[in-house]
């Protein structure tokens, strides 16, 4: 007689929960989404803020397809379009960062990782910025610093609850409350220790200053601070167990080669965010000089 085998004990803890079988495709193209609306949104700034005064000047008034492409970068620089396309990326992005981390059993160690990255990419923004002499590109916490410290908070978070998916789920409840109450209900005094440019954000929702310091003396090039973002990525959290708590595709049959592209971008969106600036200020320098006969800077 054959022995059955022990059943075990149901647990909300993760630690019972099978690794899923593939990648969940719909994250990977999500992501992937929102890094190449990344691209062609710095790409507008590049263009609209640095090449297109260096190929047209200010005044925009060639006629053109090129000249057309660089008033609407001009124009998308400061619009109500992109502020709004930039904080639902943001939340999307953000989000699924946060899912993310349901499914990965060493989030200390992705964190860690992402950490030590960001720090060797602020030790490049400072080279740009006092060896080559760019001003306003150095980043002291941005995304990655950003992403970094989320990921890290959620590991902390899960140690604390045991790795039980309800206690994190309500305690990614309670951190964007407290997140959000900051964010919405008060303003750090003028007082506030600099150090804290990594907790509150350089204006509020109305667009009022911070009291206590500028972007511009902190972190020019990019800044990421928890509040409010942090909200945005323990959503994520908080409905990965709803969304994926069969740690399968939501949306299985729409899987297809059609999806391939944009999940690959996904996949690596680390490498591509490392390389796209770079990579387009060369693209746009080379073309300008064909066009134009400057680099645009």
């Amino acid at each position: 007689m054959v022995n059955a085998q022990p059943k075990i004990a149901y647990s909300t803890s993760r630690n019972y929960l099978p690794k899923p079988s593939k990648r969940i495709w719909e994250l990977d193209f999500l992501r992937g989404l929102c890094v190449i609306l990344m691209v062609l949104d710095h790409t507008a700034l590049l263009v609209g803020t640095w090449f297109a005064p260096a190929w047209y000047g200010y005044d925009f008034f060639e006629a053109g397809l090129g000249d057309a492409f660089c008033r609407f970068c001009y124009w998308w620089c400061d619009s109500l379009d992109r502020t709004i396309a930039h904080n639902v990326v943001l939340v999307v992005f953000f989000a699924i960062s946060g899912i993310s981390c349901y499914f990965s059993r060493s989030n200390f160690k992705r964190g860690g990782q992402l950490l030590a990255v960001a720090e060797l990419y602020t030790l490049v923004t400072l080279f740009m910025e006092y060896v080559l002499g760019i001003t306003g590109e150095v980043v002291t916490f941005g995304v990655l610093h950003f992403l970094a410290c989320a990921i890290l908070i959620y590991s902390l978070v899960d140690v604390v609850c045991r790795h039980d998916t309800k206690t994190v789920t309500i305690w990614a409840a309670g951190i964007i409350s407290i997140t959000l109450l900051l964010y919405f209900c008060y303003t750090p005094p003028a007082s506030t220790p600099k150090i804290f440019y990594i907790v509150f954000p350089p204006h509020d929702i109305f667009g009022n200053k911070s009291l206590f310091y500028t972007q511009t003396e902190m972190s020019p090039g990019d800044l990421f601070s928890l509040i409010p973002y942090l909200a945005h990525f323990f959503l994520g959290v908080m409905i990965a167990p709803f969304l994926y708590g069969e740690r399968v595709s939501l949306l299985p049959r729409l899987d297809g080669k059609w999806n391939k592209p944009v999940a690959f971008v996904g996949r690596h969106a680390l490498i591509i965010y490392l390389a796209h600036v770079a990579a387009m200020a060369g693209i746009c320098a080379v073309a300008g000089y064909i066009a134009f006969g400057t680099w645009g800077f």
